[in-house]
């Protein structure tokens, strides 16, 4: 059961035209090659402390990867949840530095004061607009 509930994943990212010549027969190219992604023999595989491990029918899962922008009203949801989630927690003290006028607040937790939220809005703009 835990063999066939856990299995690698591969993201499957092919060009156009192996795309189109699965397409004649009404696959993906993802499911073209699924049926030979069990294997009925041993398999042997090393781990990153290069212990050898001897694998019994192993079963590979096979997707395709989504290359399809997300829609703007996704965008905008994602930027928000991101700013939403960077907010300082109610409750935490931060250190007040006055200068003139301003009060800023001053957080070892957020290396960005008074807005917090910037960097980690602006780092996840970066992100979606690179994998454009």
């Amino acid at each position: 059961f835990l063999q066939d509930a856990f299995v690698p994943l591969v993201a499957v990212l092919c060009s156009d035209e192996a795309e189109k010549i699965s397409r004649k027969n009404h696959l993906s190219f993802a499911e073209l090659v699924r049926p030979f992604c069990r294997l009925n023999s041993e398999v042997h595989m090393r781990d990153p402390n290069n212990q050898l491990h001897i694998i019994k029918n192993l079963k590979i899962a096979v997707n395709n990867i989504v290359t399809q922008a997300p829609q703007p009203s996704a965008i905008r949801k994602l930027l928000s949840d991101v700013v939403s989630c960077s907010q300082p927690a109610d409750g935490l003290v931060a250190n007040v530095i006055t200068a003139g006028d301003y009060d800023l607040n001053i957080s070892d937790q957020l290396h960005k004061g008074s807005v917090p939220w910037y960097s980690n809005w602006k780092d996840t703009l970066m992100d979606l607009s690179t994998s454009k």
